[in-house]
């Protein structure tokens, strides 16, 4: 698994260092995670850096990975130096999407993991092979779960139907070129969208290079009224081949 592109599009343009994504590769190329932590929150860019780098070093999240990510989040914050408005704020939580991912190259899979509206679109070429977990523009209209600060907002990870809802392992032995597209909402919701009308937009997106032109990409489409304006993260994930009975593998 190798990192083909990684950008990232504040939601304002001019303070690149206001945005609440988060963004995680592994060294040995064997697992990601994308965060999206919401605006709305107290410190959820520190949530959501806390959230993607702890999937990296554990994949495995159940309530004891939350707590853990929970002590992480209270040690970095001294409340008796807060002011009461503060700490009012720090009490109502910080929120943050994951999706994160391990790939196991003998199996030639990856297992991903999902909470929130964070998106995985697998490709193979130009055409979509699934989305996950959400494959509908229409369903980012919907209220979406986040991990909390708050541990009680967090006690659907203790369900017993938790890793059905939230985990998925997606094949490519049959695929010759796979491509993993990760994308926060706004990018997501609008991709899901141009796929949906068959417009030229995802071409686009596939065909991005630099920065720069995620950049352009997503302040175009902005400025149409096609794109919600939030930060928009991209990471583009590519799988080597290898030849099997003369033919290329995943």
């Amino acid at each position: 698994m190798k990192r083909a592109f990684a950008g990232s599009v504040p939601k304002e343009f001019s303070s690149p260092q206001a945005n609440e994504d988060a963004l995680a590769l592994s060294d040995d190329g064997q697992r990601f995670a994308l965060s999206d932590g919401a605006s709305d929150s107290f410190n959820s860019k520190l949530w959501a850096n806390l959230l993607a780098n702890k999937f990296l070093d554990d994949p495995g999240l159940n309530a004891e990975w939350v707590g853990a990510a929970l002590a992480d989040y209270a040690a970095a914050h001294d409340l008796a130096s807060m002011s009461w408005s503060k700490q009012a704020a720090f009490e109502r939580g910080s929120f943050a999407t994951l999706l994160g991912g391990e790939y196991f190259p003998e199996h030639r899979a990856v297992e991903l993991l999902g909470v929130g509206d964070s998106v995985a679109l697998l490709f193979e070429a130009d055409e979509l092979v699934c989305a996950w977990p959400l494959d509908d523009p229409e369903r980012f209209q919907d209220r979406p779960s986040l991990l909390s600060t708050v541990a009680r907002h967090n006690d659907f990870v203790a369900h017993g139907d938790f890793r059905t809802k939230h985990v998925k392992i997606i094949q490519l032995a049959e695929l010759r070129t796979p491509r993993l597209l990760c994308v926060t909402d706004a990018l997501g919701e609008w991709a899901l969208r141009s796929l949906r009308d068959k417009d030229s937009g995802i071409f686009d997106l596939l065909s991005l290079q630099s920065e720069e032109q995620l950049a352009e990409l997503v302040l175009r489409e902005r400025a149409a009224k096609r794109m919600r304006i939030d930060d928009s993260t991209l990471l583009a994930l590519s799988f080597e081949c290898e030849e099997r009975d003369g033919l290329p593998v995943s």
